[in-house]
């Protein structure tokens, strides 16, 4: 009898096994899809939707969006003046769920419950009955069959069965809003190895259709690339002494996209990013006064860069990277 409950647990042990390398997802952490876009009172916004997985499990959904503000420039005259001056781009400092009832949406707008109230319950709905469950009304697009819930979808629901593609490839992504800008981390995880990681900028337009509406350039600065036109453009700069100093004759080496994937190769060599730092605002360093070895090219203001990518990291659970 003994050797029959031995052998029974060794199987079950074998099939729960086979069940959790098998699975849908992989890696345990939180995968995140997001979606830039221009907000009704014209300036960015970006859109993004979680899903958190747990010993290969979906356990949770998380929505959230981040927007500007647009703020007229004082003395400008905004009847004749073309430039795109005349109004300023500002993200908010704080996300819709982070202003939680500072949103306001009850006050201003007689909502049923505040906007975070609203997505927490959408996420409920998903987590409990699947992304496919919630539906919206084909004419309004307002969300329709989940009880407390008036607010149209705004992209949750596309954006949340992104992430969960995302999860089954394993792919992580991380964003931060900066000035004007989108700084975003992205990299691939499969058997505790990264196989994929890159950094990348989404930017404002130079000039604006309509110098009153935030839009959004076509291309990424790695899609750019070359044409991003820094290399031979840009001011080269030294490091030396403790201190950066911009050329008054030469001009940078490397393209944008070049420095950006030396900082990425030296992380996948290297693995943790939670030793990087810049100095001074630039390049890339582990001790605060030395630029580390092989990494001279890279000039460029990397400190938001360093923080997407610990935010990245910081998306995969512990364990999951060797």
């Amino acid at each position: 009898m003994k050797k029959i409950g031995l052998l029974l647990l060794v199987v079950f042990a074998s099939v729960a096994l086979f069940g959790c390398t098998q699975g849908e997802f992989k890696v345990d952490g939180e995968f995140m899809a997001f979606e830039t876009s221009v907000h009704s009172n014209g300036a960015m916004q970006v859109t993004m939707v979680s899903v958190i997985i747990e010993n290969g499990e979906i356990v949770g959904y998380n929505i959230d969006a981040r927007q500007g503000t647009k703020t007229q420039t004082a003395g400008a005259d905004t009847t004749e003046d073309t430039s795109d001056d005349v109004y300023s781009f500002a993200w908010n400092t704080k996300t819709k769920k982070q202003l939680g009832d500072a949103y306001n949406m009850v006050t201003y707008g007689n909502a049923i419950a505040e906007w975070y109230v609203q997505a927490g319950r959408i996420e409920a709905a998903m987590l409990a009955n699947g992304v496919d469950s919630v539906t919206t009304n084909a004419e309004t697009h307002v969300i329709d069959n989940v009880a407390g819930v008036t607010i149209k979808d705004g992209g949750y629901l596309a954006l949340a069965a992104e992430a969960v593609e995302l999860a089954k490839a394993g792919k992580f992504q991380a964003v931060v809003c900066s000035g004007t800008d989108l700084y975003i981390a992205s990299m691939v995880v499969a058997k505790g190895e990264i196989s994929e990681l890159e950094l990348n900028v989404l930017q404002k337009k130079s000039v604006l259709a309509n110098k009153a509406v935030f839009e959004w350039n076509e291309k990424t600065k790695q899609e750019l690339g070359a044409d991003y036109g820094m290399k031979g453009t840009g001011a080269a700069y030294t490091f030396a002494n403790g201190v950066w100093t911009a050329s008054a004759t030469e001009k940078s080496a490397n393209e944008w996209f070049e420095q950006a994937n030396l900082i990425t190769n030296y992380v996948m060599e290297n693995g943790n990013v939670y030793n990087l730092r810049a100095i001074g605002g630039r390049g890339i360093s582990v001790d605060g006064s030395t630029i580390v070895d092989g990494l001279a090219g890279v000039t460029i203001k990397t400190e938001t860069y360093i923080v997407v990518l610990t935010d990245l990291f910081a998306n995969v659970a512990n364990g999951q990277l060797k």
